[in-house]
């Protein structure tokens, strides 16, 4: 017989948390990169992203961007940014959004986006997961507001 499962290890739960945090900040980040390829106000920006999950998001990214950049090199970059954003997510995914169980004279388990039954991440590969999201978060702001994404956009204006 299976029991749900919350872990008592300290460093467990806090690596979970900041796993979760760093995603709602790539999260956020996805919206800004909305913002400044619609040329939206934060306010606006946020509200017409409101529910959108990370997927929607990369999407709408992507559809924006060819309108904005056209085929070329900042396009490529940005696209290889949004592939590596989600291949991360789908890894948080699978940990955040498993059931985390015990059988009762059993080893703590989770069950995987695969239905199996596997182990329990340990801290630090929740702490690796995270400080790779932190990067990208990084990576894709810098390149919307300094980088090459700022570059690209500032040499190809809003058609009417």
């Amino acid at each position: 017989m299976m029991r749900f499962y919350v872990p008592e290890d300290i460093e467990l739960l806090a690596a979970y948390g900041e796993l979760s945090l760093r995603h709602e900040h790539l999260t956020h980040i996805l919206r800004m990169t909305i913002k400044t390829l619609a040329r939206l106000e934060v306010h606006e920006a946020l509200d017409a992203t409101a529910n959108d999950g990370a997927a929607r998001l990369r999407d709408r990214i992507k559809t924006l961007a060819r309108q904005r950049l056209g085929e070329g090199e900042a396009l490529l970059k940005l696209q290889a940014i949004l592939e590596r954003c989600k291949r991360a997510t789908e890894k948080r995914n699978d940990l955040i959004h498993s059931v985390w169980g015990e059988e009762l004279d059993g080893e703590p388990f989770r069950r995987g986006s695969d239905h199996s039954w596997q182990p329990l991440p340990t801290a630090e590969e929740l702490k690796m997961l995270g400080e790779e999201i932190r990067v990208l978060t990084e990576s894709l702001n810098d390149a919307r507001l300094l980088g090459f994404l700022a570059e690209a956009l500032a040499k190809r204006p809003i058609l009417q």
